[in-house]
């Protein structure tokens, strides 16, 4: 089948992107299953949300009726260990999805021994087909995904996008008075400082370079916290968003779509 245009629609009001080329690709980042176990550590008492999470992945699932799901990183959230939330939460979680599409999981720094946590096979669901990628991310379909809190493949380049998760992007608004304040989850667009990508793959030039369009995605679990781009004090994290990105033209995209503004602009 001859590839089409890529394009890429955000689920309105839904931290989940639909890619479509040859295939239809739901993409969904930083689950961070468990998190709710830290919490109540801290004193935070929030029951599990991992049937919830469920449900309103399923939704997205039902709403794309894609042919491949990608988890772009932080499928679980403690580290460097298995909780035994984990062994019960994860297998559920991942054999849900895979009831519906093959399911790709790009490896986030919250995924140590994420292979032990894979869904076995049931009488109901004989195979679940749920496949590991590297840290480093992989090329699916023209485009490229990886978490971002490590160095991505060079490969990625030469896609016209690249999905990253990680930062959990946020901005804060404030009303006119300052006796108000609103955090809101948005999408990032930016693009590459080419000479910076170059220092850091000197063979780049040879192997492929597309310009692509870097988006940062959403976290899809709304309490897990993230990154205020708007924030004077800002510390973006991982190599791409904090060393490749032209930081100040970054685009900011508000869940329901509306375009707000670049980050230069909103500090």
């Amino acid at each position: 089948m001859a590839a089409i245009s890529i394009t890429l629609k955000p689920l309105i009001d839904k931290a989940a992107m639909v890619v479509e080329n040859e295939f239809k690709t739901l993409v969904i980042a930083d689950l961070h299953l468990g998190i709710e176990a830290e919490l109540r550590q801290k004193g935070i008492n929030i029951g599990s949300q991992t049937k919830k999470l469920s449900e309103r992945a399923i939704k997205c699932v039902k709403a794309a009726e894609p042919d491949v799901i990608v988890l772009l990183g932080d499928v679980k959230h403690a580290v460097p260990r298995i909780s035994w939330m984990d062994r019960k939460e994860v297998p559920f979680f991942l054999a849900e999805l895979a009831e519906y599409a093959p399911v790709y999981v790009v490896k986030g720094n919250h995924d140590g021994h994420l292979n032990r946590l894979l869904p076995k096979a049931t009488e109901r669901e004989p195979e679940h087909e749920v496949s590991i990628k590297s840290t480093r991310g992989f090329l699916f379909d023209g485009v490229g995904y990886t978490h971002g809190h490590s160095w991505p493949s060079q490969d990625l380049f030469s896609a016209k996008y690249i999905l990253i998760g990680h930062n959990h992007p946020r901005i804060r608004l404030v009303s006119p008075s300052s006796h108000y304040t609103s955090m809101k989850p948005v999408w990032i667009r930016a693009k590459c400082d080419y000479e910076a990508v170059k220092k850091q793959y000197p063979e780049l030039r040879i192997k492929g370079w597309n310009d692509p369009w870097v988006i940062i995605m959403p976290a899809f679990n709304e309490i897990c916290g993230g990154v205020t781009f708007n924030s004077q004090n800002r510390r973006l994290l991982g190599p791409i968003a904090s060393k490749l990105l032209r930081s100040e033209d970054m685009e900011v995209y508000l869940l329901d779509g509306t375009y707000i503004g670049k980050v230069g602009d909103l500090a």
